[in-house]
């Protein structure tokens, strides 16, 4: 369990980008708020970034960089996102607040089985009542 931390310095650069969606949940949730500072140098696998795709803005983990081209997944979407330029990352996330209190370090619990049973459920759930699937 991430510890909680109500004070903390603000890097210089840092921007918090509202979290929408269950795509990373638990390490990121609807509600949140993601600090996300720009890149210096390019991202690892494993780490979490802001990216630019054409219809809106994705909070999504590195799963590998090839040639300039990034390659992404929310720990909890059945597949991985379309390949992506590294010049449509914006930054990577390096601070959590939830519910008016920063996270401290420890916040990114990476993917869990619980987080994809639990994404699987939602879309069955929604297709049912007739949502067309998308939660």
């Amino acid at each position: 369990m991430p510890r909680e931390s109500s004070t903390s310095a603000v890097a210089p650069g840092l921007r918090w980008i509202p979290v929408q969606g269950d795509s990373m949940w638990p390490s990121l949730r609807a509600g949140d708020l993601a600090g996300v500072e720009p890149l210096e140098g390019p991202p690892r696998p494993g780490e979490v970034v802001l990216a630019r795709f054409d219809a809106a803005l994705v909070l999504h983990r590195v799963h590998g960089a090839e040639r300039g081209t990034l390659s992404l997944r929310g720990d909890n979407a059945p597949s991985e996102d379309p390949p992506l330029p590294l010049s449509r990352v914006l930054g990577r996330v390096r601070r959590v607040r939830r519910a008016g209190v920063e996270l401290a370090e420890g916040w990114d619990v990476g993917p869990s089985r619980l987080g994809r049973v639990r994404a699987v459920v939602k879309r069955r759930v929604a297709r049912w009542l007739g949502r067309g699937g998308q939660a």
